[in-house]
């Protein structure tokens, strides 16, 4: 039994930790879920949703805004996204220490506490005359709406493993990524509707907080976990737990694990930016904002279809290399004809269609990066090499997006900026292809089922 509460994995393509069947005498209980778990998994997809609305509540309509706040620069106001990633930095590690410390539970009400704190005082910023007072106010509020996101952000794959089965894991951790894309679409919609002019940014603000603020009170109701385990991982996840300093050795030694980082961190970065800037690719092309929400809300919504069918592809087959391998050199290959379409300007339509593609693909590799970080990395605990992922996309969107925003051409145009978006996806797509580790989860509980 000593030898098995720590697992000490001899390299990235070391197998499952095995079990004898004295230790399985522990496990004699069935398995089963709970219908609660969906109620966990709703309150967490709303959290998402808000906590994409305060990431962009700005970035649709970086016109009004800049005019708001005393004509301080489209740079500046770029910083109301580029904040979020920033501050991932320190947040996004609290996040899985609070997850692993105490619960999944209490690192929810902290990110949803703080997401509402930080949207009223942003609201609370629009009433200060002085305009450096009144900008210093509202980046303090999106600030700590910024420290609140990895919180929620982070959840879904934790959860999925401490409630889900092995069939419905890669669903559910969809869900997170989905609903913060479903919250990315609605903020592209709706804050352009709102906000058609500078004296109409309060009123975004205050629906934003007003939906952060409902979105938030169902989170004191999740249960803190199951009365008894899903799967056989989750039984064994104390048994085989290792510490936070051994599980992040093996992860930074593990190079299938950071073949996924990079390609999930790039790619998902690359989405942020693009969505932050989108209204600032088009509108040079006599665009207005509107249609540019339209795209944002194409790629979105696209992404969700393929997010769901990657989730449930995933689910039934247990082919999870096939999606990234395939996959990720489609989205370069969509990148360059982005590129093409906006600076040839062919048509809204063309443009249209080619972002909804990028949304499609782009977003169908996230179930499947999320589940291969937790499969090539098993038995690391899922809240630490989930939040590296995301860690990362948010770090490398941060960078990216201060990179395409010094690429801005001096007529305005952003055709540099999609060059370089090109340039940093075709590598990708040739790291991808070397991935080859087993999925050790997966193996470990068809191991053990067969044992018992």
């Amino acid at each position: 039994m000593d030898t098995l509460r720590r697992v000490k994995m001899e390299d990235s393509r070391s197998t499952v930790p095995p079990v004898n069947d004295d230790d399985l005498e522990e496990f004699s209980f069935i398995f089963r879920t709970y219908k609660i778990r969906f109620y966990g998994l709703t309150v967490i997809a709303l959290s998402n949703i808000a906590s994409s609305l305060n990431w962009l509540a700005v970035a649709p309509v970086p016109e009004p805004s800049n005019s708001f706040f005393n004509n301080c620069g489209l740079t500046t106001i770029n910083w109301f996204s580029n904040v979020f990633m920033l501050v991932y930095l320190l947040a996004g590690p609290l996040s899985s220490w609070v997850y692993e410390r105490w619960s999944i539970k209490l690192g929810i009400v902290i990110g949803a506490v703080l997401q509402t704190i930080g949207a009223w005082l942003r609201y609370f910023s629009t009433f200060v005359s002085d305009p450096t007072g009144r900008l210093a106010l509202s980046l303090i509020g999106q600030v700590i709406c910024a420290v609140g996101q990895p919180f929620i952000l982070n959840v879904c794959t934790p959860y999925a493993a401490l409630w889900f089965s092995a069939d419905g894991r890669g669903t559910a951790s969809m869900v997170g990524g989905v609903a913060n894309a479903i919250g990315m679409a609605i903020a592209s919609l709706i804050i352009p509707a709102l906000v058609t002019d500078a004296d109409s940014l309060p009123l975004g603000f205050l629906v934003i907080a007003c939906i952060t603020t409902g979105f938030a009170l169902p989170v004191f109701f999740i249960p803190k976990k199951p009365k008894t385990p899903p799967s056989f991982s989750a039984s064994s996840k104390d048994k085989f737990a290792l510490t936070f300093k051994e599980s992040i050795i093996q992860l930074l030694t593990n190079w299938n694990f950071l073949i996924v980082v990079v390609a999930f961190g790039v790619l998902c970065g690359l989405s942020s930016a693009l969505t932050s800037v989108f209204a600032q690719i088009v509108t040079p092309y006599g665009y207005n904002d509107d249609e540019a929400g339209y795209l944002g809300a194409a790629f979105i919504i696209a992404g969700l279809v393929g997010a769901i069918c990657a989730g449930i592809f995933i689910d039934k087959t247990g082919r999870h290399k096939i999606l990234i391998k395939i996959f990720v050199p489609i989205i370069g290959c969509l990148y360059l004809a982005f590129y093409f379409v906006v600076s040839k300007n062919v048509g809204y339509g063309a443009i249209a269609a080619v972002v909804a593609l990028m949304g499609f693909f782009t977003f169908s590799l996230l179930p499947v990066a999320l589940e291969l970080s937790i499969e090539s990395t098993y038995p690391i605990s899922e809240a630490i090499s989930s939040s590296m992922l995301w860690m990362a996309s948010q770090v490398l969107g941060l960078v990216l997006l201060i990179v395409m925003d010094a690429l801005r051409n001096p007529d305005g145009k952003m055709n540099r900026s999609l060059i370089f978006a090109v340039c940093i996806v075709f590598p990708i797509s040739i790291l991808t292809t070397i991935y080859n580790s087993p999925n050790k989860r997966i193996e470990f509980e068809e191991k053990n089922r067969g044992q018992r």
